[in-house]
């Protein structure tokens, strides 16, 4: 194991699913620290405290040590260690993102969509790495501090690996006060004892980066500004299509844009560069909770899974984790199904349905069963709605006034939310759960009783209708589903041939839903989610200052990310205006670049539901094909959106049941 991975593994915090906070600059020339230290341990380089050469320019073979070797063999000059520290710790995110791939390779890391890292269940149960080329080792951690704290004697690798930690102060940010001042001595000694170490180490030390606005010899570029005029005057922002209209400026001005509004000042995000800066350094500069507060306050909490960052959003992510998972639509498809065809059974040939209050009701209805094992009535989930898209207008987006929330209508509807808490919570006492399959609302309960202050009460009931509230964006999402399946009868056409075949034998079970049998569905799914975004930005607040593309982002920025925007280029998506499901197949692939296909976000607050809404996406879409028959109406509608307090298609698309392709009854 290369001392890059070992550098991180000690670094590691199992409790935030990141690594502990050390200066970012610091922690490149560390990492390019642990790199010179394997290259002299090969033999490749020298180094005291004045020099470092290059004895041997042979590659080693390893992908982690050699385009470094490579560097360092490319200069003539004769450099000291702290030149090569800095030089090196340019490329610290690939040392950092190939070191973590082979960890999560060897099977010592598992990582998820959140770009969370969290030891494997192996290694935290037996306390050891697996075996790898012939070599395992017991976990890093546990040495290490059994070294310095019940004075074992190291291992000579070990000294290495304290030394660098030690001078990139690693050790100050694991440890607790106490613990430090009690090994600081022996963390001084064994750092002392590696000559290649007392070269390198003192060279990450002293490679401290100032803050930004210290360096001032750096020339940035001015932030490019669009205004509302600018804005008005494109058709695409007309149209209410704001992740093209923000791709289509991201193409013109960069990355990094300023979006005045009267009264507001938002930076703007836009790209796959910014996706990619996300996914890897957002947890560090962005922050969530600013923007939500208002909004949860209205819900009588004080914070969500949404306004959580850092250590406690990677925990509350664990705790629901199963709760959201794909394997809950499948567990549990029987249900789907059937409340899928009780949905169709009170449409009545030949009514005219609003599509997007028709799939909102649909899709409540199936995750209200599926998350919280309770079935509201139709008025509640209207309700609900209702008081939500108010408290967006009013708190997150800032376009209506307080005093809407107060009307009776509104006080009415809130009482009733309130209601539904209660009713919620009394299905799930532990005798009415007793043998039944375990949801998302018993994993809350179960944290809430585990630990009351982290998950207070006042938190809870707004933790159990925040997966109904997020049923109204996939609501919404089949709505433009249907709509592309109106538009497109050769894409309608294949999709009841599909859903035909996989009912043909009567329900499908979970093992039915191959990727093979589904995969049509799968793919206008995948174009739908694409081309129509629910969430078109994202709105964060700068904690820290950063700087994208040259230009510096100042912390406390109100900051709006369009992490779709890339769906829209062209560079990206050949005729990315056009519904083409086969873009996703080989040879094209198009959504598998980095940074390019993110329809659910990115970084550590990407969208923990993402393979249930692909699924339930995917299941619905073929309930309509496969027992319906249906025309738009208007039959010459033409697509409209309603941009606030999200997406959605406008109330004009309307749908008219023709016909019943099958009988709506189980298994037929």
């Amino acid at each position: 194991m290369r001392f890059a991975e070992q550098l991180l593994l000690l670094l590691h915090s199992q409790d935030t699913g990141y690594f502990v906070p050390i200066p970012e600059w610091r922690m490149s020339c560390a990492l390019a620290g642990a790199v010179l230290m394997d290259l002299a341990l090969e033999d490749r380089i020298d180094s005291d405290l004045e020099t470092l050469t290059v004895v041997d320019a042979t590659p080693t073979g390893d992908s982690l040590l050699d385009p470094s070797l490579e560097d360092l063999a490319s200069e003539d000059a004769v450099h000291p260690p702290q030149y090569w520290v800095e030089r090196l710790a340019r490329r610290g995110d690939e040392i950092s993102d190939e070191a973590i791939e082979r960890l999560v390779q060897k099977g010592i890391f598992e990582s998820d969509a959140g770009g969370f890292w969290t030891l494997s269940k192996k290694v935290t149960r037996t306390g050891r790495y697996p075996l790898v080329d012939g070599w395992a080792g017991e976990e890093i951690k546990g040495r290490i501090f059994r070294t310095l704290l019940d004075k074992e004697f190291p291992d000579p690798r070990d000294i290495v690996i304290i030394g660098l930690v030690h001078y990139c102060d690693g050790f100050k940010a694991m440890m607790e006060p106490e613990e430090y001042e009690a090994a600081e001595e022996l963390i001084e000694l064994y750092s002392n004892m590696d000559l290649i170490g007392r070269a390198i180490g003192p060279a990450v030390r002293s490679s401290y980066r100032p803050p930004a606005s210290m360096r001032a010899s750096r020339r940035r570029r001015a932030m490019p500004s669009v205004g509302l005029r600018d804005a008005f005057a494109s058709k695409t922002f007309r149209s209410a299509n704001l992740p093209k209209f923000f791709a289509e400026k991201a193409q013109e001005l960069g990355p990094v844009f300023e979006f005045k509004l009267p009264g507001r000042r938002f930076v703007v995000l836009a790209g796959v560069d910014v996706n990619r800066w996300v996914a890897k350094k957002g947890r560090l500069h962005l922050r969530t909770r600013d923007y939500l507060e208002d909004f949860q306050q209205e819900w009588g909490t004080a914070r969500s899974i949404a306004s959580m960052d850092g250590a406690d959003h990677f925990r509350m992510r664990k705790a629901v984790r199963a709760g959201n998972s794909r394997k809950v639509v499948e567990d549990r498809l029987d249900e789907v199904l059937t409340l899928g065809r009780g949905s169709f059974r009170g449409w009545e040939i030949g009514s005219v349905l609003p599509a997007e209050m028709t799939c909102q009701r649909l899709i409540g209805a199936q995750i209200a069963r599926l998350s919280v094992s309770f079935d509201p009535p139709t008025e509640l989930l209207d309700e609900l709605l209702y008081f939500e898209y108010r408290a967006l207008m009013v708190h997150t987006q800032g376009v209506l006034p307080g005093f809407m929330l107060r009307t009776p209508k509104m006080k009415r509807y809130k009482q009733r939310v309130l209601e539904l808490y209660a009713m919620i919570h009394a299905t799930h006492t532990e005798a009415q759960r007793a043998g039944k399959r375990r949801d998302l609302v018993d994993d809350l309960m179960g944290l809430h009783h585990a630990d009351p202050q982290f998950l207070p009460e006042t938190d809870l009931g707004f933790a159990f209708i925040a997966p109904i509230i997020a049923g109204h964006y996939t609501g919404s999402a089949v709505a433009f589903s249907l709509y592309e399946l109106l538009k497109h009868p050769e894409y309608h056409e294949r999709i009841v041939a599909e859903a035909d075949a996989l009912f043909a034998g009567g329900d499908p079970t979970a093992a039915d839903l191959t990727p093979e049998a589904t995969d049509v569905s799968r793919r206008f799914i995948m174009e739908v989610l694409r081309l129509h975004e629910v969430v078109p930005v994202h709105l964060r607040t700068a904690m820290n200052a950063f700087e994208i593309d040259g230009i510096e982002v100042p912390a406390y920025s109100t900051v709006m990310i369009s992490f779709s925007a890339p769906h829209h280029m062209e560079e990206h998506f050949a005729e990315p205006d056009k519904v083409d499901i086969d873009r996703y197949v080989e040879p094209r692939n198009e959504h598998r670049h980095p940074g390019v296909y993110m329809p659910f976000g990115v970084g550590t607050h990407v969208c923990g539901g993402a393979n249930w809404t692909r699924l339930q996406m995917v299941l619905n879409v073929m309930m309509f094909a496969h027992y319906l028959d249906f025309e738009m109406v208007p039959r010459d509608y033409q697509l409209r959106r309603s941009p606030l307090p999200k997406n959605s298609v406008n109330r004009k698309f309307k749908f008219r049941v023709t016909g019943h392709r099958h009988p709506l009854v189980r298994g037929q």
